[in-house]
């Protein structure tokens, strides 16, 4: 049990370390030996938790994925079905789901795995599947629900989750400087409630 604990938490000093370094200066002038160090860990250390420096950089993009999507996750799952409650949970879901697009982090990352994606095609791939994903199928499996109780009218679950999220924050990138900043709170309120009053209208019952 305590090596277990161990072992996690040298893989975790490991990630926390690389994913500065890989965002400062790329995954080519990358080393390893500055990870290590940034790490508190040897170089053969990060080589037996991650096998390669390629290994590290897709893994270590993964992990800041999923911190950055992990309150979306909560924020979906937690969404109130309530009959008299759900259209405004749906308007504070919306709101809460633009936060990834106001953070200068998540832009960062895309920009690292657009930048990588030429020499490893897949490194966008798992980033979406570590991030946006998980929260795209919970979205859907919710608005099912809705459509369960009567709420909403939905033949695709899935479209409509991705209907929801494109109306909501189609005019993010305009608020945020494509995530240079977090934009005014006001405007992003307004452009979220207006993409879910666009979704009702397409899909309320």
């Amino acid at each position: 049990m305590v090596e277990t604990a161990l072992r996690t938490d040298k893989r975790r000093a490991i990630l926390d370390a690389a994913g500065p370094v890989f965002g400062d200066v790329g995954y080519e002038r990358a080393s390893v030996d500055a990870i290590a160090a940034a790490a508190g860990v040897s170089k053969p250390t990060i080589y037996a938790y991650f096998g390669s420096k390629e290994q590290l950089f897709r893994d270590t993009l993964a992990d800041i994925a999923r911190q950055l999507y992990e309150a979306s996750y909560d924020a979906v799952r937690d969404l109130d079905l309530g009959a008299d409650r759900w259209r405004a949970a749906l308007h504070d879901l919306a709101y809460a789901l633009a936060a990834p697009h106001r953070s200068g982090c998540t832009a960062s990352l895309s920009r690292l795995a657009l930048a990588e994606s030429r020499r490893d095609p897949e490194v966008v791939t798992l980033v979406q599947r570590a991030g946006y994903e998980p929260v795209l199928e919970a979205l859907a499996g919710r608005l099912a629900m809705l459509a369960n109780t009567g709420a909403l009218r939905i033949p695709d679950a899935s479209l409509a989750a991705r209907h929801l999220l494109a109306l909501t924050q189609a005019t993010l990138a305009d608020l945020t400087g494509c995530g240079a900043h977090a934009g005014d709170d006001g405007a992003v309120r307004a452009a979220t409630d207006a993409g879910v009053d666009v979704f009702l209208r397409a899909y309320e019952a």
